[in-house]
């Protein structure tokens, strides 16, 4: 597996990534940016490349993959139509964090699709990943680049760990950290209203600001038309328990919470070490997009060093903090310490 380091330099951006090209053109993988998470890229309509995210991943088949495009009229070799209300949020939110799961056409393989009648598909916001996919002239697969239901990846760091000594994944491209940190929201636009399966980088107020849409936020749905849907995902290897007022369990139980891995924000952080200076704290900021940005890489860092367990401080529910609290409800399986 080869790194093409864009982080300092995309002066002639094509003929270093051409490579990568070749490789997916071939039936091989290859890990590409996005502004979300890292993904692990194939040729969508290979059968045996997208069989090789599965293996390489060791994902369930019955979890179907985002379909990635870099230019509307791709979408029109994954569906059939669209009515005004999908053009709509695709003329507004794409390029974007948006995934849309809509009826697909019968040439979409169906390992893709997990054998449903829908292909979830999206138009990432990130440069290079949309000149890559032009360069290969195929809407790519990707899930995200990380072993499944573990946390994915957002550091060059976090691929190699995963998937360092892999023959299936012949380049990396490395952009960088991105700028959203976590996965894109999905809704599912099959029926109106339409309905949201994954929280994400982009809120669902502001989707319905900007097209005034009756969305229906419940997560109560049994087919799982789209990624992250379990109750355990993005989890780290270790135990891991979200917490509602950590200041306040760390005050009652400061000696017992040595040796535990702390993620929480920066103030809260400051506060606990002068509560127990053994404890370990690794901040994740203190905004809602501060902490989106960076809590799969601080859950990342906790699971690498030593500690018994890892805590997670919770954030408010509400705009950004609903793809958070997904996530930290997921890291978790929901096993929270009150």
């Amino acid at each position: 597996m080869k790194v093409i380091d864009l982080t300092k330099n995309t002066k002639d951006l094509e003929s270093k990534i051409l490579p990568a090209v070749y490789a997916i053109k071939k039936g091989d993988l290859v890990i590409i940016p996005t502004e979300t998470v890292y993904g692990l890229a194939a040729d969508c309509f290979s059968v045996s490349a997208v069989n090789k995210i599965f293996l390489v991943k060791k994902r369930p088949y019955r979890d179907p993959l985002i379909v990635h495009i870099s230019k509307k009229s791709q979408l029109s070799l994954l569906v059939d139509k669209i009515d005004h209300r999908v053009k709509k949020l695709i003329d507004l939110f794409w390029p974007g964090p948006l995934t849309l799961v809509l009826k697909k056409k019968k040439i979409v393989p169906d390992i893709v699709t997990s054998c449903l009648d829908t292909v979830a598909v999206r138009m990432p916001e990130e440069k290079i990943t949309r000149k890559f996919i032009d360069l290969c002239n195929v809407p790519l697969a990707a899930p995200s680049a990380n072993i499944f239901s573990r946390v994915s990846a957002t550091d060059l760091p976090h691929i190699l760990s995963d998937f360092k000594d892999n023959s299936d994944i012949k380049y990396v491209i490395y952009k960088g950290r991105p700028k959203y940190g976590i996965e894109s929201t999905i809704l599912d636009c099959t029926d109106y209203p339409f309905k949201v399966l994954r929280f994400g980088a982009l809120e669902i107020e502001e989707i319905i600001k900007k097209t005034n849409f009756k969305i229906i936020e419940s997560k109560n749905f049994k087919l799982k038309k789209a990624p992250g849907m379990y109750k355990k995902h993005y989890a780290p290897l270790k135990k891991t328990f979200m917490v509602k007022d950590l200041l306040k369990y760390v005050e009652k139980n400061k000696n017992d919470c040595s040796g535990d891995i702390i993620v929480c924000k920066n103030k809260t952080a400051e506060i606990i070490k002068k509560i127990n200076k053994n404890i370990i704290t690794i901040p994740y900021g203190n905004t809602l997009e501060e902490i989106s940005k960076n809590l799969y890489f601080c859950l990342r860092l906790a699971d690498s060093i030593e500690g018994k367990k890892i805590l997670i401080e919770t954030v408010e529910n509400r705009s950004l903090g609903k793809a958070i609290m997904d996530r930290i409800k997921k890291a978790s399986a929901g096993k929270e310490i009150i």
